[in-house]
């Protein structure tokens, strides 16, 4: 009886330190996939945002381009609808982006949103397109930037 006595208290603390780290193993687990998801979230949610903007940008440079030989902008269908869908992407994100994207990076959407534009009226369409073109690509340059450092990519 006395060899029984001494071996259960090695017995307990054996079983005590497998379900603690059963325990510990799980969570560490369960916190890993959490931050894994997350860090999808956010990927996804950059690369939304810079295929946009890199639509939106195309767009303009078409249209600058076109006006500039042809006189007027005839981009094609498609590219015009995904102009429109980059759009409103780029609207989406910039009202609801600050939940998974950086607050740097709903900044510079913000700036984007209220840039100063030319009037339409006052200006010929290419130095419109072209303005519009390069507030894209400078909002675009800083959208990566904030990505690479939000997400943790060199």
């Amino acid at each position: 009886m006395s060899e029984l006595m001494k071996a259960l208290p090695q017995g307990v603390f054996a079983l005590l330190v497998a379900v603690v780290s059963a325990y510990l193993a799980a969570r560490w687990a369960v916190r890993r996939m959490i931050q894994e998801r997350w860090w999808e979230r956010k990927e996804q949610a950059y690369r939304e945002i810079i295929e946009s903007l890199y639509d939106m940008m195309r767009y303009s440079d078409l249209c600058a381009q076109q006006h500039l030989t042809q006189g007027q902008a005839n981009p094609t269908e498609e590219l015009a609808q995904k102009y429109r869908e980059a759009h409103w992407r780029i609207e989406k994100a910039t009202d609801i982006g600050a939940f998974v994207i950086s607050d740097e990076a709903t900044k510079v959407l913000q700036e984007l949103r209220v840039r100063p534009r030319l009037r339409w009226d006052e200006n010929p369409p290419w130095e419109f397109y072209e303005e519009q073109c390069k507030h894209y690509r400078n909002a675009l340059d800083k959208i990566r930037d904030s990505a690479r450092k939000h997400l943790g990519i060199n």
